[in-house]
């Protein structure tokens, strides 16, 4: 996690979940378990070294006007967290800082990313438009994948193009384009095969769509859905060194019980070399997206870099970088020497959806951003609601209005709190069900893809190398086959067509979802 988790209080909540939950959007339906977006607090950049700026106090408010249950009405919901801090610079110089918001996706149940955020500097108001005040950036984060945590070393939107060792302007591409016909037989999907021999630390195989790579029988294989009775195009991307004794083929599933079906043809691939930049910028001239070529070429190294050694990522193409491209906002603020400034930011809130037999909503807060400035001196945390707080890490007094807290210096853990729509019921101070969120828990609130909303915290940009997502890594290899008789049985990755019917193209569509 490095430095950045340890800045200001984050203000977001479960709201800040951060990859997207196995959830499903129903505008008509109530109670669907659905998870909101993350949010998190603004993140500043001063450049490298120490940040000499002092938080002389934030207030940190949460405004629970509403707890949606439907889609109707968390796209009416008026539910907002706002978080005001005092910046201090203590030196003779102007101090001028970096500022990211992290917005992040766009919550299952809403139609859009709707609006809601503010900043403001000593009162005035940043314009949040292209070419104003305030920038949209992206970087690179896979919202699909869960239990990815997010790293603010790594993810924060850079200003330069991203250094990789292997994934380098100049290196080599070779692309093979198949085209594959595939007779009916009986099968909405059949499997095609592309087996290489290559050295994996000089090259990486992807395909461009939705796929799976492995190894069977001391081969490297990448295993793509063709649709029978059809004649489609296939694109495989070998990165580095050319492969050695490559085939083709379709088969009636993966692995070493596959069996090539009678009459399909797949025609001599159309194969040319191109470098990595090159690359990228094909990839970005099909997107036809408004996000800069910088933050797309950096979120495409991103994706790439973060599983070279791991071998997770079997797709590469436009689509699978725009997917999970999460969004920030940019602006700058200089606090003036010997003098103080005053940075709001107000962002919407939106929470998950709960159960209909649970209806409590949790709302997940990290603190331990506050630790990284030069001082924190003081903090009041409000949850000003007619709802009822029904258990929280910190202990909160009652007011007319709500709940408050206050402390000076930052609390040592993170917050967590609940509320309910029954009113009137008793609160006593305890931990939130689950207990206090854990590093990896927060980090999920912190990202980009839950509710809370972003509020500010201050963060020092340190360089470190982006965290290998281990993780991930250990999730994956549970699931990828067994050693049989010597060779290693990919069956298992059912998103491969094959004979066995439904019950494995359902099983392809949630392994797809993650490709």
């Amino acid at each position: 996690m490095g430095a950045f988790l340890l800045a200001l209080p984050v203000a977001t909540g479960s709201l800040l979940a951060f990859g997207a939950k196995n959830t499903e959007a129903r505008a008509a339906s109530a109670y669907a378990n659905w998870s909101g977006v993350n949010g998190s607090d603004v993140v500043v950049d001063f450049g490298g070294g120490d940040c000499p700026v002092v938080v002389t106090d934030e207030t940190l408010t949460f405004y629970i006007d509403d707890l949606p249950i439907t889609q109707e009405e968390a796209e009416k919901s008026t539910s907002r967290v706002e978080a005001s801090y005092t910046l201090e610079n203590r030196t003779a110089e102007d101090v001028a800082l970096t500022m990211y918001l992290p917005v992040g996706f766009k919550p299952d149940y809403l139609s859009e990313l709707r609006g809601g955020y503010s900043v403001t500097v000593d009162g005035d108001p940043l314009d949040i438009v292209n070419g104003g005040e305030i920038r949209e950036r992206f970087t690179y984060h896979e919202k699909n994948y869960y239990g990815t945590a997010f790293d603010l070393d790594g993810e924060l939107p850079r200003k330069t193009a991203m250094q990789d060792d292997f994934f380098y302007a100049g290196q080599g591409v070779t692309v093979y384009t198949f085209s594959v016909t595939v007779p009916e037989d009986g099968s909405d999907l059949r499997t095609f095969i592309f087996r290489y021999d290559a050295n994996p630390s000089r090259t990486q195989v992807f395909s461009a769509g939705s796929g799976v790579v492995g190894v069977n029988n001391g081969r490297g294989e990448v295993y793509r859905n063709v649709k029978t009775g059809q004649t489609q195009e296939i694109v495989i991307y070998a990165i580095g060194d050319v492969p050695k004794r490559v085939e083709a083929g379709v088969y009636s599933m993966s692995g070493a019980n596959a069996q090539l079906i009678a009459g399909a043809h797949v025609g001599q691939p159309e194969k040319r070399r191109i470098d990595f930049s090159a690359f990228v910028q094909e990839m970005y001239a099909d997107a036809g997206t408004a996000v800069s070529y910088l933050d797309f070429y950096n979120a495409t190294v991103a994706m790439l870099s973060a599983d070279s050694d791991l071998r997770l990522t079997s797709r590469i193409d436009a689509a699978a970088v725009l997917e999970n491209l999460m969004l920030w906002y940019e602006y700058e603020v200089t606090v003036p020497a010997n003098g103080s400034i005053v940075n709001t930011v107000t962002a919407p809130l939106m929470p998950d959806i709960p159960s209909e037999n649970t209806g409590k909503w949790l709302f997940d807060y990290l603190l331990s951003p506050g630790q990284r400035w030069a001082d924190f001196r003081a903090i009041t945390i409000n949850i000003q609601t007619p709802f009822c707080l029904e258990s929280s890490t910190l202990n909160f007094s009652k007011t007319q209005s709500g709940y408050t807290f206050s402390k000076d210096g930052l609390p040592l853990g993170e917050l967590s709190f609940v509320v309910a729509r029954k009113e009137g019921m008793g609160y006593e101070p305890q931990p939130v069900d689950g207990g206090t969120p854990t590093l990896t828990a927060a980090l999920i609130m912190l990202g980009v893809a839950v509710g809370a909303a972003a509020v500010v915290v201050v963060v020092v940009l340190c360089v470190h190398a982006r965290a290998r997502k281990k993780m991930r890594a250990e999730e994956e290899k549970l699931k990828r086959g067994r050693a049989e008789n010597g060779k290693i049985d990919l069956d298992p990755f059912p998103d491969l067509g094959g004979s066995d019917g439904d019950e494995k193209n359902d099983k392809a569509d949630g392994q797809n979802k993650r490709q």
